[in-house]
């Protein structure tokens, strides 16, 4: 049975890791069983244990006995396939390329952007070696591969599971008043500025004191900064943060909430973006990565602009329900028809897996 492995550096609740867990552990293409495998540098949960019990929660990423497991496993598990997501898993599979040339692989970028100067290094290479290019959006894709390797190029679907339908989004009745609650989940880091987040909601609150946030999702650095700013702003009562949560869990409350909130700085195709108006969420959401080619500005979804601005247009959608439910319904709309990752992605592998042996080498490339 031919078996495809996906580096990942870690077991985490963000789009990237979410979205491969959708994926079947196994299953059937035009010539026969396929099965994945999901390979770690650092695990945190007891089900996903890699390779073996020196990792865990206290291991970081950077660390290079990490790497060298990682690689050392990789190499042993001669699998037909090899796919990197993120640049900590590029030096991996760059070595792999040199010791097994001939190994087909793929590497799937995630944003839109570099992220630091080890992001753009090591991605460019690896695309220099690879069989294909795979990519979350059209703008993740034509922002960060030259056109001279685009020929290698694939952009999958990067929604996770079906939306309910707009008929399914409650409330139904257009005359019910909307409640100010908003929420955003991912992970706590810089690039999703959630600073920017908090004085959106400071501006709302101040018209609106029942106003709640909710921010879901595992710390990454700048949960002490957010937490400063949440009292600076006097938002204590309103705010709260609950940390990760499982994702089906996380999911099931998300319909509770009536606009999702999220100011990144950038983004590739943000998938809880996705996964909010597939539930009939309002996004509120900065214009950035993929994101304004799908949530369109006054259709389906806010961009926000200046917090009292972008205040002063919740409030009226707010004191005007029949707004709130058309935009929640063109938002859940907007996903009812839409591919799924996890079928883009064993289409993709089915046919690597039918074509040619690799024959890039490592050396010339590029």
């Amino acid at each position: 049975m031919p078996e495809i492995l996906h580096l990942v550096p870690y077991d985490t609740v963000g789009g990237v890791e979410t979205a491969l867990r959708s994926v079947p552990a196994e299953w059937d293409s035009p010539k026969g069983p396929v099965s994945l495998r999901r390979a770690y540098l650092v695990t945190h949960s007891p089900v996903e244990i890699f390779p073996d019990d020196w990792h865990g929660p206290f291991v970081s990423v950077n660390h290079p006995v990490a790497h060298l497991k990682l690689l050392r496993f990789v190499y042993k598990a001669e699998a037909d396939l090899v796919i990197a997501s993120l640049w900590r898993s590029c030096p991996t599979l760059l070595l792999l390329k040199a010791f097994r040339p001939k190994t087909r692989t793929v590497l799937f970028l995630h944003s839109a952007v570099d992220v630091h100067i080890f992001d753009r290094v090591l991605n460019r290479a690896a695309m220099h070696v690879v069989d294909e290019i795979w990519a979350d959006s059209t703008t993740t894709l034509e922002a960060r591969v030259p056109e001279a390797l685009r020929e290698r190029t694939r952009v999958l679907s990067f929604l996770t599971k079906l939306p309910p339908s707009a008929k399914q989004t409650p409330p139904s009745d257009e005359t019910k008043g909307i409640s100010p609650s908003f929420v955003f989940w991912g992970r706590l880091q810089s690039e999703k500025n959630l600073e920017q987040a908090l004085d959106v909601f400071a501006a709302v609150h101040r018209q609106f004191p029942d106003a709640e946030f909710d921010i879901i999702g595992p710390d990454r650095g700048a949960l002490d900064g957010l937490k400063r700013r949440v009292n600076d702003l006097g938002l204590d009562g309103a705010v709260s943060f609950t940390g990760a949560l499982p994702q089906d869990e996380l999911l099931a409350r998300a319909r509770n909430y009536r606009f999702y909130l999220q100011t990144s700085l950038f983004e590739g195709m943000a998938m809880s973006v996705i996964e909010a108006m597939g539930m009939g969420l309002v996004p509120v959401v900065t214009p950035v990565g993929e994101i304004p080619r799908y949530c369109i500005d006054g259709h389906n979804g806010i961009h926000v602009t200046t917090p009292e601005e972008t205040a002063k247009r919740i409030a009226a959608i707010l004191e005007a329900p029949s707004s709130w439910h058309q935009l929640s319904a063109r938002a859940s709309e907007k996903w009812a028809d839409a591919n799924l990752f996890r079928d883009d992605y064993c289409e993709a592998c089915n046919a690597l897996l039918a074509g040619p042996i690799s024959g890039n080498d490592p050396i010339c490339a590029g």
